[in-house]
């Protein structure tokens, strides 16, 4: 036998063409060779016997032809469905192949460029919901997945809470010490809350110092609760150089109710948590609706009245104030980054 020069070898392994070009090249010929073997082996020579092999002969390398070309583009058929499964669900690519022609080097290629785009577009997805600066999730991944626990707790019959709580004047921390201290006072308030969070709570900073809380299964007396050791946390606190106690925050509760969503829920708990401030920051609110809730529409103002429990105290608001803090809450719930912080 001859052997086959290495660099020969290699061109073979690494050039389709020259795969498919080899294998059309003896499957065309197989009718001759088989002729000339016939012929070269001294059986009797007859029209119908050299019909007959002529004929076998061309049917063998046909089929012969038509199987290795459909095992050679096999890989290619393979790599088109998992990369259509790829775009219709997500799923993987995960395809290496030993050959090392030009099939096995898209695959490769492909593979690697679909899990890198993979990796970039999870980048992306946690950039755009996702706050830089805490880690928590932003406004937009909040609504995303209160509509969505929302809807569980309606099927299932469990309660939704939301906390909101701002941080007592922030502005004049930004102004005295600087952007950089209050940074620090945002991630340490996010460190705080991550902490205290159940593996299924929602945690989003949803303004400049005003963060959202979702708890699932939990009713407002239990989120009252959870907000009130979290605003115990915040008081007990140092942020250098700030002293201890300097970082306090004001908290608004409110419980979903039928046809509730993340507005209006917003708008409830802003409500309360205007009544903290205006009680002196540093406590708790829980709003409580006078009637069933609504589907909010644009202009329409829930009528309720806040409880307040920073060392037992409860107090009702009066008709005044309620429309006073729910004109402010309309002006500013557009502005969250300036915040109620003062």
């Amino acid at each position: 036998m001859i052997p086959i020069p290495t660099a020969a070898s290699v061109a073979f392994k690494k050039s389709l063409t020259l795969k498919i070009f080899s294998i059309c090249f003896v499957c065309v010929h197989v009718p001759l060779i088989a002729l000339v073997g016939y012929l070269v082996s001294g059986f009797h020579v007859g029209a119908v016997s050299i019909f007959t092999l002529m004929l076998i002969a061309t049917l063998i390398g046909t089929a012969t032809c038509l199987f290795t070309l459909w095992r050679l583009l096999l890989p290619l058929r393979n790599l088109t469905t998992q990369v259509t499964r790829y775009r219709a669900d997500g799923t993987p690519v995960e395809m290496v192949l030993a050959s090392q022609d030009e099939i096995g080097r898209l695959a490769g290629a492909v593979t690697a460029m679909i899990g890198e785009a993979d990796v970039l577009m999870k980048r992306l997805r946690h950039q755009a919901t996702t706050d830089p600066l805490t880690g928590l999730g932003n406004r937009r991944w909040l609504g995303e997945r209160v509509a969505e626990e929302i809807a569980r707790a309606q099927r299932q019959g469990d309660p939704v809470s939301l906390v909101v709580f701002d941080l007592d004047r922030f502005k004049a921390i930004n102004d005295t010490h600087g952007h950089d201290v209050g940074d620090k006072v945002l991630m340490a308030a996010s460190e705080m809350v991550k902490s205290a969070l159940r593996p299924y709570d929602l945690a989003a900073r949803i303004g400049g110092e005003e963060f959202c809380i979702v708890m699932p299964r939990t009713d407002k007396a239990g989120a009252a609760a959870f907000a009130e050791r979290l605003r115990l946390l915040l008081e007990a606190s140092t942020v250098a150089p700030l002293a201890r106690g300097r970082v306090t925050a004001s908290f608004g509760i409110c419980q979903a109710g039928a046809g509730s969503r993340l507005q209006h829920m917003l708008k409830e708990a802003d409500t309360a948590l205007y009544s903290a401030k205006e009680a002196g920051r540093n406590r708790v609110v829980i709003a409580e609706p006078q009637a069933p809730l609504a589907p909010y529409r644009p202009g329409h103002r829930a009528t309720m009245k806040a409880k307040t429990s920073t060392g037992g105290v409860e107090r009702m608001l009066d008709h005044h104030r309620r429309q006073h803090a729910e004109r402010h809450n309309e002006i500013t719930v557009g502005r969250r980054d300036d915040g109620p912080g003062e």
